[in-house]
């Protein structure tokens, strides 16, 4: 009976020693697995491709502005004005219009006790199309109860994606005429990919402002219709990456 334990025992510490051993030779090849071989004869450059496309779309932003003692009074003054220019734009069906936020400031006296003396508030209105001449016409109305803020021409997002994926073909196409010059300079038989990055972005956008006239002034003068003139952005696609010559 002892010597049956016995035997028992060394077959249980003989399995435990085995499975020890066979776990550290798994740890050791899972480690040198993790470890990447080297890679030789790899070259990182890049390739760009751009282009002028013309602007398709115009956004402008204009506001109400006004003052009062009584903020009731103030508020009605700012949605009377508000509703005439939304108004005012229904012949024009090619402007989308958006009345954006409104805000109200106190106003008070420059005495060291800085009584309140009043209220000013503004709405703004945000006006978006491709219609450059109806919109030329639809602000040059609202000029005489709302103020420019700004201008602002760019290009569709649809009308980017297009011009930016030809973009992408032309940069793609000169990365790899790019990796063919550098395997022939180096007297390579071949080259391989190893990454790409492709990245797209649009230049800057025409603007005019429009600031500093007071809303009496504006309503007391004959206001013309703001020159528009549509331009160009500037869209530009970037391609960076690495490739690995190949010896025969």
């Amino acid at each position: 009976m002892i010597f049956s334990l016995r035997y028992f025992s060394t077959d249980i510490l003989t399995r435990f020693v085995m499975c020890l051993a066979l776990l550290s030779s798994l740890s050791v090849q899972a480690q040198t697995q993790l470890v990447p071989e080297p890679i030789y004869n790899v070259f990182s450059f890049s390739s760009e491709a751009s282009a002028e496309v013309d602007n398709d779309l115009m956004i402008a932003t204009l506001a109400v502005q006004a003052e009062d003692k009584d903020s009731g009074v103030l508020a009605s003054k700012v949605n009377a004005a508000m509703s005439w220019a939304v108004n005012t734009l229904r012949p024009f069906p090619s402007l989308k219009k958006t009345t954006r936020e409104y805000l109200t400031y106190p106003r008070y006296d420059t005495s060291q006790a800085r009584r309140l003396i009043g209220w000013r508030a503004t709405q703004t209105l945000l006006i978006e199309t491709d219609d450059f001449k109806a919109a030329g016409k639809a602000i040059q109305k609202l000029q005489e109860r709302l103020q420019v803020q700004n201008i602002r021409l760019t290009v569709k997002p649809a009308t980017r994606k297009s011009a930016s994926d030809a973009l992408m073909n032309q940069a793609l196409i000169a990365f790899k005429d790019r990796a063919r010059l550098i395997q022939t300079n180096m007297g390579a038989s071949d080259f391989r990919i190893l990454d790409v990055n492709v990245q797209d972005q649009q230049g800057g956008y025409a603007a005019s402002q429009s600031r500093g006239e007071s809303s009496d002034m504006m309503r007391s003068a004959v206001v013309s219709e703001p020159a528009i003139e549509a331009g160009t952005s500037r869209v530009s696609v970037q391609v960076f990456g690495r490739v690995q010559l190949l010896s025969e």
